[in-house]
C-alpha cells in the first residue's frame, strides 16, 4: 500500500535528505511493482495452476500482482482503498475487477482459488478481521500467498522497511503515527494506514484463528528471486549485490543457509516472512 507523502516545511537540510531517501524508497517500490507481481505470480503458480483460476489480490497497491496474474491467464479481483484503480489496471478490464474497499469490512461475492497478500497485513488496522474475510473469500483448500515484514528482525530494527528509520519497526501503530506524522511531518495525521509489523507468534495466532494452516516457502522464494531479483529487492544497491552473488556462484551457499522451518532463525532473523497458507477443510 503506497504512502501519501506530504513534504515537511522548514525542517532543515538533514530532514530533507531523510525525506528524499524515504521518497526514493517508495519510488523504487512503484518502479518495480510489476516485477514484484511477476515473482508473486510465479510462486503461487507452483501450487495453483493460474490459467482460468480466480485470484484475489488483496491490498493490490500499484497493481503489479494483478497485472502479472492476468498475464498468466487468471481472473483477478483487485482490492484496495483507492477510489480509482491504479494506473495500468484499466487496460485489462476484461481480466481484472477493481474493488475499492477496506479488507477488514469487505466481503467477496464469489469464491476464489487463491489470494495474494503481499506486504499488506502490517498495514491493515484489524488484520484478524481481514484474514477471516479473506478465508471466507476462498474455496475449501484455497491458498493464500503471504509476505509481511518481521517485527523482531534486527535488519528491520536497524532500517525500517517502510521509512528507512531505525527502531520504528518495533513500535505499535499509534507510536508509528506519532513519529512519522507528528514528529517528522511526513504524512497527514488522518492517513488511512500506518504500518505495525507482526511477530511470527502473532501471525501464527491470526492464521490459526482465521482457519488457515501454513508453512514457510523460503527456498522457493530464493530460487524465484535469483531468476528475477527486481521482484524482491527494490533498490539499486540490493540489485548490484545479487548480481555479484550470481556472478560468483554463491547461490547454492545462500540457499543451504535457508530453511522452511519455524525455528529461531526464521522467527528472529528473516527480514520478511514468506508464507503459503491453506484454508483448512
Amino acid at each position: 500500500l503506497p504512502p501519501c507523502c506530504i513534504p515537511p516545511v522548514g525542517r532543515g537540510d538533514l530532514l530533507e535528505n531523510t525525506l528524499n531517501s524515504h521518497e526514493r524508497l517508495w519510488s523504487n517500490y512503484d518502479r518495480w511493482a510489476l516485477e514484484r507481481g511477476r515473482l508473486a505470480a510465479r510462486l503461487l503458480a507452483e501450487w495453483l495452476p493460474l490459467p482460468g483460476s480466480r485470484i484475489l489480490d488483496a491490498g493490490c497497491g500499484s497493481g503489479g500482482a494483478s497485472r502479472a496474474l492476468a498475464e498468466a491467464g487468471a481472473r483477478v479481483t483487485a482490492v484496495d482503498l483507492f477510489p480509482t484503480p491504479p494506473h495500468g489496471l484499466a487496460k485489462m478490464d476484461a481480466q481484472i475487477q477493481y474493488v475499492c474497499a477496506d479488507l477488514s469490512a469487505w466481503s467477496c461475492d464469489c469464491p476464489n482459488d487463491g489470494v495474494i497478500l503481499w506486504d499488506v497485513l502490517e498495514h491493515v488496522p484489524d488484520p484478524a478481521s481481514a484474514l477471516v474475510n479473506i478465508r471466507t473469500a476462498l474455496k475449501p483448500g484455497g491458498l493464500a500467498l503471504i509476505a509481511t515484514p518481521n517485527r523482531w528482525s534486527p535488519f528491520n530494527a536497524l532500517c525500517d522497511p517502510h521509512y528507512g528509520l531505525p527502531g520504528v519497526s518495533l513500535f505499535n501503530r499509534k507510536a508509528v503515527r506519532r513519529i512519522v506524522s507528528g514528529w517528522l511531518g511526513w504524512h497527514r495525521p488522518d492517513k488511512a494506514d500506518f504500518p505495525q509489523l507482526l511477530s511470527l507468534g502473532a501471525l501464527e495466532n491470526l492464521l490459526r484463528k482465521a482457519g488457515f494452516s501454513w508453512r514457510f516457502i523460503n527456498h522457493s522464494l530464493f530460487a524465484a528471486a535469483m531468476d528475477n531479483p527486481a521482484g524482491l529487492w527494490n533498490s539499486p544497491w540490493h540489485l548490484r549485490l545479487f548480481t555479484a552473488i550470481r556472478a560468483h556462484g554463491w547461490e547454492n551457499i545462500l540457499d543451504k543457509a535457508l530453511n522452511d522451518g519455524a525455528g529461531l532463525r526464521n522467527r528472529l532473523l528473516m527480514p520478511t516472512f514468506f508464507i503459503l497458507a491453506r484454508v483448512e477443510t
